[in-house]
Parts: structure tokens; sequence; C-alpha cells
């Protein structure tokens, strides 16, 4: 027993898991400020202990054998399962603080989540938060290897390596000014879009994936006037422009401006087969803090804004100082 302890909490544990992270001895041993040596004896130490090699040594670095694998996946739960209860018990706890780690596609960057995050600070002033935003595939793997708490973004099947704390439908729109042509249509077909210019983000996103399918299926060519890793710059370019952009309806949650966008459903099944997802680490347990903020985010995106229906999203100027979310 008191080895089981000594291995699944001593701090060899930890450093397998920056070993693991980092890929080598010598960027975990900046990362963690010890010396190579010390973190090599202990390496060296739990590989006793397991009785097998949980590193192969290649001339690029440390990569985790299969073995190395299975501890990694659960010596990141536990650590983070340790941390985790200490918080909880702790006096910065008992006083309501924490962290809040999310991690994102960058379009939730926008408006949505610093709206749900400005929300949640009103109600909780001691809570500190970290934003993260990349791909859907660097969102898992953040939440897979613990460097977020949460990950939001869409995918088109569900993971089976988290845990799928909140999961909605949320097909692929058209977005565009309230001044566009096609603003008093209802229902959107291909053909439609590709009559306008277009800007889309860029391959490795659902959208694009999607849209390319799409395409493909129907024998269509997408030749997009503008494409861009960055959701911010491809918005205001088409508000420039008249360009439809695509996207999620909950793109344009807690948008304020001058200008009325409108969110367009597009008569394409391929298009519809997204979902918004919510995850966590798989077997994880949450700290109260991120338990609190999942519960604020998860009511969030359950309630959306006035003036959403199943035709389109008008997102209008609000006054200052009203909230961005409700």
């Amino acid at each position: 027993m008191l080895q089981e302890v000594k291995l699944l909490h001593g701090i060899g544990l930890r450093y397998f898991v920056e070993v693991a992270r980092a890929g080598s001895l010598a960027a975990a041993s900046e990362n963690l400020h010890v010396a190579i040596s010390a973190i090599s004896r202990q390496i060296t130490k739990l590989e006793q202990e397991v009785g097998t090699a949980l590193f192969e040594r290649t001339a690029r670095g440390m990569v985790l054998t299969e073995s190395g694998e299975l501890l990694a996946q659960h010596a990141r739960r536990a650590l983070m399962d340790g941390d985790a209860v200490i918080n909880e018990i702790s006096e910065a706890h008992a006083l309501g603080k924490g962290i809040v780690r999310v991690g994102c596609t960058e379009g939730f960057t926008r408006y949505f989540l610093p709206g749900v995050l400005a929300a949640y600070y009103a109600e909780h002033p001691r809570t500190r938060f970290v934003l993260k935003s990349g791909t859907p595939a660097q969102v898992e793997n953040w939440v897979t290897l613990g460097e977020v708490d949460l990950g939001v973004a869409f995918s088109t099947s569900t993971s089976t390596a988290l845990n799928v704390e909140y999961s909605t439908n949320a097909p692929v729109c058209a977005l565009l000014r309230s001044s566009h042509p096609l603003a008093q249509k209802d229902v959107l077909s291909l053909d439609d879009l590709l009559a306008y210019p277009v800007a889309i983000l860029e391959r490795g996103t659902t959208v694009r994936q999607l849209l390319d399918w799409c395409c493909s299926a129907r024998e269509k060519l997408l030749e997009p006037l503008l494409t861009s890793n960055n959701s911010s710059a491809m918005h205001h370019f088409a508000a420039l422009t008249d360009t439809i952009t695509l996207g999620s309806a909950i793109s344009l949650r807690g948008m304020q401006g001058d200008c009325s966008w409108l969110a367009k459903r597009i008569d394409e099944p391929l298009l519809n087969e997204r979902h918004l997802q919510v995850t966590a680490m798989k077997e994880r347990r949450l700290p109260t803090s991120v338990q609190h903020f999942l519960a604020a985010l998860k009511k969030a995106l359950r309630e959306g804004l006035p003036g959403e229906s199943a035709n389109g999203v008008q997102v209008k100027k609000r006054r200052a100082g009203s909230r961005a979310t409700r």
C-alpha cells in the first residue's frame, strides 16, 4: 500500500508527467527549474517501481512507450484530482477563489465566451481565468493533457477520449448583414451561397470540412473571396464588403456594434451534422470553481439571447452596460 501511495503521489510522478508533455529531459528541466540529473533519477526510479520502461530514448527526445501512455493517462488525472482536493480545503477556496482554464476554437473568443466570463466574474470576483484558442484538435489535446479544465469546440463526432459535459446541435449557418440581398430569405441553398462572395475559415475547422464535403457531394466549386485562420478578421472584412461568412449562430451572441447580423439556416443535411461540445478530462474530478463555471456556461449555451429563431439570429446594438449573455 505504501508503495502505491508513493507511486501515485510522489514527486517522480510529476517529473514523469512533465517529461511526457515536454518530450525531453532538457525541456522538462527548463520548465520545472530542476536539474536534468534529478529528473532522470526520478524517472529511472519510477521505471524500476513499475518494472518496465516508460520511455523510448531517441535522438529527438523521450517518447512514451505503451506502458508509459497508460501511466500518463492515470498520472494526469491523479495529480489534478489531488490538486482539486487541496484547493477545496485550502483557505483560498474558503474565500471563493479559484482558477478556471478554458480552451476553445477561435470563434468563441470574439463575443460569446468573453461575455460568459464577464458575467461569471461579476458574481465571483475572486475567480481568475485562462482562455486559450486553437483548432478543434488542439482543444481536445489540451483537455486530454490537463492543460485546460474545459474545452469548448465544434465536432462532427462524439469523442470517446473525453467526458462530454454538454452537447447541442450547432449547424453551419450563413452569417450575413441585414442589408445583404439574401437577408429576406428564411432558408438558403448551396447555390445561394455560391452566387455571392464568401469568406471562410481555412482547412482544419469543422466549417470548412463540412462545406468542402457538401460541395464535393454536389459537384460544386467553392472559390472563397477570403480564406483566413482568424474569425475576427474574416467577420470584419465581411462587414465592410457585404460578404457572406459561415459559422455558428452562437458566434453572434454577445456582439455589440452598429450593424445588424443574421444567421441563416442552409438547406444542406451535411451542414447540420455538427455539434457544439463542452468537454473535460475523462474521469477527472473537477475543482469546485470549475464545476460552478461549467454550470454557468451550460446555462448561457441553453438560454441564448432574445431574437433567436429557427431561421436566424438578429443582433442589434445594445445600451452600454447591458450584459452580453443571459
